[in-house]
């Protein structure tokens, strides 16, 4: 179904482009955006912005001011990286809980509950100054998995981890998204992530930092919001669609 959708948001924005005569200049290539934010004991709030300019280019991706991108997908997820191998991080589109029970289903995690406030908030999206989204509910972002690791009781009945992982994938975990959003580099695009965290502590596997994670799975057109003679494939509507 997926795929469905997203194939006819295609054709839908390939011909805006062919519409306005630059079907020789630009087009839609699939790609995704993702920015990071630390998670930090207490705070409450948590702005990403689309053009942030201290991405590392390789695991997070921003937007240029000159290109566009059509978001089909979206979530935000809990990130957990390695302090010693930033490399290293898992992803979660849940709040994976390690108490310090040994055995357990997952080594990497925080170690309370805690941040499950996170699903208890709301998230804004502002364009310049006008609101876009003004209480989106983060509940739609918890994707848990049906089939998780387990125990199994060993000759001596001690629990011994079974050693299957969680399965869950990163498209399962992404949420559609409505079919108006136009991001365009020219203009400001800030998504803000808001929950009570007052007096909450969001403790981790040791050697590991906590972050959420912005991530968007759509269409990149390089060059999108450059006008050409005057005009431009998008118009005035830059920004909605």
């Amino acid at each position: 179904m997926k795929s469905l959708i997203k194939k006819e948001r295609f054709d839908k924005v390939f011909d805006i482009i062919k519409a306005g005569g630059f079907a020789d200049k630009v087009h839609p290539e699939e790609a995704k955006i993702r920015i990071e934010e630390q998670i930090k004991n207490g705070k409450s709030q948590y702005i990403f912005n689309i053009k942030k300019t201290d991405v590392d280019g390789v695991r997070e991706q921003s937007l240029d001011r000159n290109d566009l991108f059509i978001p089909n997908e979206w979530s935000i997820l809990l990130g957990l990286r390695s302090t010693t191998n930033p490399q290293l991080e898992k992803l979660y589109s849940f709040v994976p809980v390690n108490d310090g029970v040994t055995p357990s289903i997952h080594p990497v995690a925080f170690k309370s509950s805690s941040m499950e406030a996170l699903y208890s908030g709301y998230l804004q999206w502002l364009v310049d100054n006008a609101v876009m989204l003004s209480t989106y509910p983060m509940e739609k972002f918890k994707k848990v998995p049906e089939t998780q690791g387990a125990f199994l009781l060993n000759s001596s009945d001690e629990a011994v981890n079974e050693g299957i992982q969680t399965e869950w994938s990163l498209d399962s975990a992404l949420e559609l998204i409505i079919p108006r959003m136009t991001i365009a580099g020219t203009r400001d695009h800030k998504i803000a992530v808001n929950f009570d965290a007052s007096g909450l502590q969001f403790p981790v596997t040791d050697g590991y930092e906590p972050y959420l994670v912005l991530m968007m799975d759509g269409f990149l057109i390089k060059g999108g919001c450059e006008y050409v003679n005057g005009r431009n494939p998008f118009g005035e509507v830059v920004g909605q669609w």
